[in-house]
């Protein structure tokens, strides 16, 4: 099977990387935001996940019901730090999975004055500052962005998830 290079959702930016078909697709500009290779994306539907008639997944904000232990690190106010060991940003909310009743992203404020998210997965949280190995810091202002600040949508954490991947 080849690459589809009319696929439904065409917010992808690649080229054959030779002139046979089924050659592979190789990234044009930034690799963690053309949607093919190292940045490469499910085209899900872009609505959030649901469950009752709520999204699932909200920031604590949202889910004032839901908290942090007090056995655990909170790391709302800790600096993000990139695999170059620079500061990313600093973390301003955690982001619950209501069903799973377990954290599923970090939210990062960015110099920039943009929020991020960050999936847990790709994060070490430590007493004082929490480290990304993924990405270096400067990468942190590309991530994709969320339409709505109190929810995600399915679309939304595929490539949030890429982009780290």
């Amino acid at each position: 099977m080849s690459p589809d290079v009319n696929r439904p959702d065409g917010d992808y930016s690649a080229v054959p990387a030779h002139r046979f078909n089924g050659a592979p697709l190789e990234p044009v500009g930034d690799p963690l935001l053309a949607g093919v290779g190292p940045g490469a994306w499910a085209a899900r539907a872009d609505i959030p996940d649901m469950h009752e008639g709520h999204a699932k997944i909200v920031p604590l904000r949202v889910a004032a019901d839901h908290g942090v232990s007090t056995r655990d690190t909170d790391p709302r106010g800790l600096t993000v730090f990139g695999a170059d060991g620079q500061a990313a940003g600093q973390v301003t909310d955690l982001w619950i999975d209501r069903c799973e009743m377990l954290f599923r992203y970090i939210e990062v404020q960015v110099p920039a004055g943009t929020r991020v998210l960050l999936p847990i997965a790709f994060s070490v949280i430590r007493r004082n500052q929490v480290e990304v190995n993924a990405v270096y810091a400067r990468h942190f202002a590309a991530v994709p962005a969320l339409r709505n600040p109190n929810q995600v949508t399915k679309l939304e954490e595929e490539k949030i998830s890429a982009y780290y991947g």
